[in-house]
C-alpha cells in the first residue's frame, strides 16, 4: 500500500464517519430534544404542522444519512480492492473525483433539512394570527455582528490566493488559462457567498416569533460560517494551484476529502455548536407568548 493510498483511506473513513454518522446523529438528537422539551401542547406556535410530520422527517433524514454511509463504505471497498484494475485511479493515484462526488451525496440530506426548515418557517408566517408587527429599531450592520478582522482576513486570503496562483503561472492573463479561470470561479463563488450573507443580514424576518436577540445571534453565526467557508475555499484553491506546478498529485484525493470535511465542520459543526436550544428563547412559541422584541 502506497503513502497516497494510506492518506486517502484515513481521510475518507473520517469523511464517512463525520458527514454520514456524527453530524446526522447530532442533528437528529437536537431535533428530538426540541420535540421532547418544547412539546406542541405547550408551544403550539413552533409547530405549524402536526408533530407526526416532523417525526416522519426525522426518519427520512436518518434513512438517507444511513444510505449515504453505506454508499461511502461501498466506494471505499471498491477503491481498496479494484483501484489497480478500474477507472478509480488517475495518473497512478486514486482520483479526487470519488471523495468529491461522495461529499456532494453526503450533503443532500442536510440540504433537504434546510429546505424543510424554510418551508416550516413559511407555514409559520402563514398561520401567524398576530396582526401587529414589531420591528427592530436598532440598525444592524455587518461589523456589529462580525469582527472586521475576520472580514479582512477572508478578503486578503482571496486576493492572496489569486495572486499566488497567477505568480505560479507567470501572470498569464489569458482567459483560457487555468489560473485566470480559477480566479473567475473564486470571484463568482465569493460573490454568491456575499449575496447569501447580505440576504441573511438585511433580508426579511423568516421566523415571525423570533426575538431580536435570537435573530441577531443566528445571523452572526451564519455570517461567520460563510466567512470561514470563504477562507477554506481560498486555501483549497491555493493548494490546487500549487498542484499544477509542484509534484503533489498523490495528495489530491486525500485533500479533496479533507476539504469536504472542512466544509462540514465550518458549516454544520460551527452552527451546531453556536446555535443551541438552551440559548434560544422558546417562550415566544407558547400559546400566550409575549411579543418578540
Amino acid at each position: 500500500m502506497t503513502l497516497s493510498d494510506t492518506l486517502f483511506y484515513i481521510a475518507f473513513v473520517s469523511q464517512i464517519l463525520l458527514l454520514s454518522w456524527y453530524f446526522p446523529n447530532k442533528m437528529i438528537s437536537r431535533i428530538e430534544h426540541v420535540l421532547a422539551t418544547y412539546p406542541a401542547e405547550a408551544y403550539p406556535k413552533l409547530y405549524p404542522m402536526p408533530v407526526a410530520h416532523y417525526r416522519i422527517g426525522i426518519r427520512r433524514f436518518r434513512m438517507f444519512s444511513r444510505l449515504g454511509l453505506l454508499i461511502g463504505v461501498a466506494i471505499l471497498l471498491s477503491v481498496m480492492f479494484v483501484v489497480d484494475h478500474s477507472g478509480f485511479a488517475e495518473h497512478g493515484y486514486i482520483s479526487s473525483f470519488w471523495p468529491a462526488v461522495y461529499g456532494m451525496i453526503q450533503f443532500v440530506p442536510f440540504m433537504a433539512i434546510e429546505l424543510s426548515e424554510y418551508s416550516n418557517l413559511k407555514l409559520m408566517r402563514q398561520v401567524n394570527t398576530v396582526s401587529r408587527r414589531t420591528a427592530d429599531l436598532q440598525r444592524r450592520g455587518l461589523f456589529d455582528l462580525v469582527s472586521p478582522w475576520l472580514v479582512a482576513l477572508a478578503g486578503l486570503t482571496l486576493a492572496g490566493v489569486i495572486l499566488f496562483d497567477l505568480y505560479l503561472h507567470g501572470f498569464n492573463l489569458s482567459l483560457g488559462h487555468d489560473s485566470v479561470q480559477r480566479a473567475l470561479v473564486m470571484l463568482a463563488s465569493n460573490g454568491m457567498i456575499a449575496l447569501v450573507g447580505l440576504y441573511s443580514l438585511y433580508g426579511k424576518k423568516l421566523d415571525p416569533h423570533q426575538t431580536s436577540a435570537d435573530r441577531s445571534h443566528r445571523i452572526a453565526v451564519n455570517l461567520k460560517s460563510l466567512l470561514y467557508l470563504s477562507i477554506a475555499m481560498s486555501v483549497f484553491v491555493g493548494i490546487s494551484a500549487a498542484d499544477g506546478v509542484y509534484d503533489i498529485d498523490f495528495l489530491d484525493a486525500a485533500l479533496m476529502s479533507v476539504y469536504f470535511q472542512a466544509i462540514g465542520l465550518l458549516s454544520l459543526g460551527y452552527t451546531t455548536r453556536n446555535v443551541q436550544a438552551e440559548r434560544t428563547n422558546f417562550d415566544v412559541y407558547k400559546a400566550e407568548a409575549p411579543a418578540a422584541r
